[in-house]
């Protein structure tokens, strides 16, 4: 009796080495880019960089792996102000709201050598700036890209060209086709594209990756410079 009683715990033992040994679940892969007839954007922190490939974990906590390409265009985004805009600058703009009374959500403003680049106003998805605050699909988002023609301060939803207000500032942005009107409230991102090259790439960055219609491989890849979340 005395041997079987000391023989109940192995079983517990046994099991208890059986769990330790056992392997630990894996994660799950990480998605692939098929060509798509339309655009695909990422938004998220670069988790991985292994030669040709780079692993983005976006903001809804997806995994996605893609490849970037010999002509991959690389920039940095950087804390920008209204104070440096001028009129004659072409810039980059996410709205919402309807065409006649579209509110800006973050601004873009542009290299010269950037002049042109996605020009005209159209549909957009959830900007990062929303994206990365858990925010949902954004209602009526729009992208406008076009020159600076006017600015006018705003007052409670009233243009004053003269005083400054707390209620923002009113853009006229002209592109090939059209016009388009955009108050600019004070409280949203503004930042700059510079230039830069794929050696800047580094694993914790705040990215925003675009893929173009019947890619594979990253077409644009904008960087946050010291930890800015690119808002586009």
């Amino acid at each position: 009796m005395t041997s079987i009683r000391h023989l109940a715990w192995v079983p517990a033992v046994l099991a208890m080495l059986g769990a330790c040994s056992a392997p630990e679940p894996t994660a799950a892969p990480a998605e692939t880019i098929a060509a798509s007839s339309a655009t695909v954007r990422l938004r998220g922190t670069l988790q991985a960089l292994a030669g040709d490939t780079l692993t983005v974990r976006t903001w809804d906590d997806r995994t996605v792996s893609v490849p970037v390409a010999a002509d991959t265009r690389f920039v940095w985004v950087v804390s920008s102000s209204l104070s440096t805009l001028k009129d004659g600058d072409f810039i980059g703009t996410a709205t919402t709201g309807p065409k006649e009374a579209l509110r800006a959500v973050e601004l873009v403003i542009f290299p010269e050598s950037m002049r042109g680049a996605g020009e005209g106003h159209y549909a957009w998805d959830t900007p990062g700036v929303v994206a990365s605050r858990g925010g949902g699909p954004v209602e009526s988002s729009a992208m406008t890209n076009g020159t600076v023609e006017s600015q006018s301060m705003m007052t409670n939803g009233t243009v004053s060209g003269s005083e400054a207000s707390s209620a923002g500032r009113m853009l006229t942005i002209s592109y090939d086709g059209g016009t388009a009107n955009v108050t600019i409230p004070e409280d949203v991102p503004i930042v700059r594209f510079e230039p830069t090259d794929r050696a800047s790439l580094a694993v914790g960055q705040k990215v925003y990756v675009v893929i173009p219609a019947g890619a594979t491989t990253v077409g644009f890849l904008a960087m946050g410079k010291d930890g800015i979340v690119p808002p586009m």
